[in-house]
């Protein structure tokens, strides 16, 4: 008990500091007692307990809900049990309080005060790419054109988290490159033990002695690339990338570390990843967590006719929706899950990517730029107007949240912001997304809408506005009813629109 207390403090007394004894710390203490615990009978308990110290009301209710649920054996909750059982004590720790507690429930808080104070909200976490080097040559990678000179160094690194987390962010996606080619990300890490880190990794480098480390640290979560079969992945990685992908996922599970699978959609893996066999053999593997991207052409040698087709970018859809509701695992699918984040997150919005010189940009896919951390603070950098505008015109063109990307769904809205805010390549070739590659990008736009318009007409928006029930951000009714007049306000009365704005 005295252990786990005292991780509590280091944790979140930074967070309950900030809300002048608004939480209660004693509930707090009983969060850090129940995280200590490996007995899944446990977790209704501790949802209960998270959801007396949450915020928002929508906070409230999702803790609420995973309660009912754990009594109930969903297997969502059964996630939760299993990941409870195989994580090492300090993952396990760090998952609760880091992630559950100080990300998803109190830096909420912070970030409705500065809402408050600033008229728009801090994004809820970041990318950021310590390096882009890397011992591999993917196809079509996305950041294979970055320069690989120039990295911020720990010193910039470590004040950037400081003022992410002035500003209500505790956590970040760790990218690049490979990140673990960094080596002093650990340190990183261990300076910053009251965020979490959720890192994409290729996983060549995760070995016994790298594992021990990640359990140590217990606040790191590797999500390690994968294509689907060793075909596709010795194709897309180079020979030899699959097994070195399943010896990693061994020796994570073996040490008790959190971890997952990332996996990108594209012409040729599509159909195998919207399999069963795909998604019950990463299951089996021991990944908690699973993320699907669709293909960007963009970076080293875009190529559009590499892009999964949008009927198998539906159909991954529809798996996925399955799945959540059968298999024991979390599953994001990036693009499809528009209407659970509200749209495109880009622009600081929910998120944005500072790349390894320090430039930043709206999204890990919109490689251009107006700003640089090591010329602004971040604050300032989300204030600027090509940031405002991005979050302004969300969502583009319509209310289909289905279709939420200014890349490929609405490229031609990328191209006017840039031209407007005169924002400047990241890398060299990343205009080529904006002139020679536009062509095929508006044909896929329009073929996508095609498909997936009758699919949100159909069931998309009914489900997407009763998911508001309990939303309490009157921001995202009113910009939903600006794209679609008449078709939110009447399940939020405008008086109290008004009301609630002002």
């Amino acid at each position: 008990m005295g252990r786990t207390c005292r991780l509590s403090e280091v944790i979140a007394l930074d967070l309950l500091s900030r809300f002048k004894g608004l939480v209660s710390y004693a509930i707090l203490s009983r969060i850090a007692e129940a995280a200590s615990s490996s007995d899944e009978s446990s977790l209704s308990y501790l949802f209960s307990l998270i959801s007396r110290i949450a915020p928002a009301s929508y906070q409230r209710e999702l803790f609420r809900r995973l309660a009912r649920m754990a009594e109930e054996g969903h297997p969502l909750v059964e996630l939760f049990g299993r990941a409870f059982r195989e994580m090492g004590d300090r993952p396990r720790r760090a998952f609760v309080l880091n992630f559950l507690v100080n990300f998803l429930v109190l830096s909420r808080g912070v970030r409705d005060r500065w809402k408050r104070e600033l008229g728009f909200s801090p994004p809820c976490f970041l990318v950021i790419s310590p390096t882009m080097r890397c011992n591999l040559r993917c196809r079509g990678c996305y950041a294979g054109m970055y320069p690989r000179e120039g990295e911020l160094t720990l010193a910039e690194l470590d004040e950037l988290l400081a003022q992410a987390k002035e500003l209500g962010i505790y956590f970040f996606t760790v990218s690049g490159g490979e990140p673990f080619l960094r080596e002093d990300l650990l340190e990183l890490f261990r300076r910053h033990e009251d965020c979490y880190f959720q890192v994409y990794t290729n996983g060549t480098l995760i070995d016994e002695g790298m594992a021990e480390e990640l359990a140590r640290l217990g606040n790191v979560a590797p999500m390690i690339s994968i294509e689907g079969t060793p075909e596709e992945t010795e194709m897309r990685r180079g020979p030899g990338s699959y097994g070195r992908v399943l010896e990693a996922m061994e020796v994570l599970r073996r040490k008790g570390v959190l971890f997952g699978f990332s996996a990108t959609c594209t012409r040729s893996s599509a159909d195998y990843l919207s399999s069963d066999e795909f998604l019950d053999s990463m299951i089996e593997r021991g990944c908690k967590v699973g993320w699907f991207f669709q293909y960007i052409p963009t970076g080293l040698e875009p190529d559009p006719s590499y892009m999964a087709t949008p009927e198998q970018r539906a159909r991954l859809r529809e798996k996925v929706e399955r799945w959540r509701s059968t298999r024991p695992i979390f599953l994001g699918d990036f693009w499809n899950d528009g209407p659970y984040v509200d749209g495109c997150m880009a622009g600081g919005r929910r998120y944005l990517h500072v790349t390894s010189s320090g430039d930043v940009e709206p999204c890990v896919f919109v490689h251009f730029a107006v700003d640089n951390v090591r010329e602004k603070p971040l604050l300032e950098i989300l204030k600027s107007p090509f940031f405002r505008a991005i979050r302004e015109a969300q969502p583009f063109d319509d209310d289909n949240l289905l279709r939420p990307c200014m890349i490929v769904d609405h490229p031609w809205v990328l191209r006017d912001l840039v031209r407007r805010f005169g924002a400047r390549p990241t890398h060299p070739g990343a205009e080529r997304l904006l002139s020679e590659l536009a062509p095929a990008l508006d044909e896929y736009a329009h073929r996508l809408r095609s498909i997936y318009d009758p699919i949100w007409e159909r069931e998309g928006r009914e489900r997407y506005v009763e998911s508001l029930s309990s939303e309490d951000d009157p921001e995202v009714w009113l910009r939903m009813e600006r794209r679609c007049p008449g078709g939110y306000a009447h399940r939020y009365p405008r008086g109290d629109l008004v009301r609630r704005c002002s």
